[in-house]
């Protein structure tokens, strides 16, 4: 058993997000080639809906993949770790967990998220949940970190003996906690975690870097409006693929040298596999918020990667208000004594 604990800098993670919804909902008023007026009116919806979110001071996203737990486990059964027979692969019913898998990112903050930082966070947490309850979920409060794993469920999940607290020595302290699945507090000083102090993309850049990705969206994604009853409107975008993905690494290239040192970007040769075909992003906005993002994966899939014809893989990512984030009750401790133990003993507890 390989127990590993980190700390999770879920502000960031969320800012990503934002930030990468916010270019798909790039304003296309002068985009060519398509119908100006239905194109921008479009856009503006999803733009103006993105920016919303930016405005709120809580926000949850959920990430699951909503297909068929057959479709997923024919899929992974056929892919190359799977049939090289190296054990390398997910084990047989991977598909199943798959399919009711969600990871769920909440955060609270005192100012609007757009303009949050860590400092103005008052609750983060993240929480993976399967079809049987949560696996694994992290909160954090001000300056305590609490975590709570199943590992049961996990050891079922991998086909892989867990032990239990009984089977373990005195000294494992705390550990017993762990693998019981309660919940524990680590101090987060004790952890591994991002690199403090790391140069951040000042604001000049990130404008710039903008600008370019904006520039190449308005040439290469439109929008189309669906229809609107109730309150909700669907929207659609549509671009090819590979053109996309290499215009845009074409586009931001020359600003590699911009960007702080160790930061990668990936190159018009990384998209090669990729399909040259047009592709769709669906947005569900309710009363001109945005609801949920689906992205079929199916669109990416060749004949090489066995898929049924007809069959979808529908990623979809869901917005909401997020919850209240409370400190855990009867936490236990973590001290440094407990990691150490944790260290120390994982390559005979594997």
């Amino acid at each position: 058993m390989n127990v590993h604990l980190q700390e999770e800098p879920v502000i960031s993670a969320i800012r990503k997000t934002l930030i990468a919804t916010g270019c798909a909902a790039v304003v296309l008023t002068g985009a060519t080639a398509c119908d100006p007026i239905e194109n921008a009116s479009a856009a503006h919806q999803v733009d103006d809906a993105v920016e919303q979110l930016g405005e709120q001071r809580s926000l949850t996203l959920e990430f699951g993949l909503d297909a068929d737990a057959a479709t997923l486990e024919k899929l992974i059964q056929d892919s190359e770790d799977a049939k090289s027979g190296g054990g390398d692969g997910p084990p047989p019913g991977f598909g199943a967990f798959l399919s009711k898998a969600r990871v769920q990112m909440s955060l609270r903050a005192e100012k609007p998220l757009a303009d949050a930082e860590e400092k103005d966070l008052s609750g983060t947490s993240m929480r993976i949940t399967g079809a049987d309850g949560t696996l694994v979920e992290y909160r954090a409060l001000g300056e305590d970190r609490y975590y709570r794993a199943d590992l049961a469920a996990f050891g079922k999940l991998a086909d892989t003996p867990i032990p239990s607290a009984a089977d373990l020595p005195e000294e494992a302290g705390a550990l017993r906690s762990v693998l019981q699945g309660k919940w524990v507090k680590v101090d987060p000083k004790m952890l591994p975690g991002p690199a403090r102090n790391e140069p951040a993309l000042d604001e000049k850049t990130q404008a710039k870097l903008l600008k370019g990705i904006r520039q190449v969206l308005a040439r290469e994604v439109r929008f189309k409006e669906n229809g609107d009853s109730d309150g909700t409107s669907r929207i659609t975008a549509k671009a090819n693929a590979r053109s996309l993905l290499t215009r845009l690494a074409e586009k931001l290239e020359p600003m590699a040298s911009d960007l702080p040192p160790g930061t990668e970007l990936p190159t018009a040769e990384d998209f090669k596999s990729v399909p040259k075909k047009q592709v769709k992003v669906h947005f569900v906005l309710k009363d001109g918020k945005l609801r949920k993002i689906t992205f079929d994966l199916a669109q990416l899939a060749d004949k090489s990667d066995g898929l049924e014809k007809g069959a979808k893989l529908p990623l979809t990512m869901k917005f909401g208000k997020a919850p209240k984030i409370e400190r855990p009750a009867k936490a236990t401790e973590l001290t440094m004594s407990d990691l150490m133990f944790i260290a120390g003993s994982q390559p005979a507890m594997r």
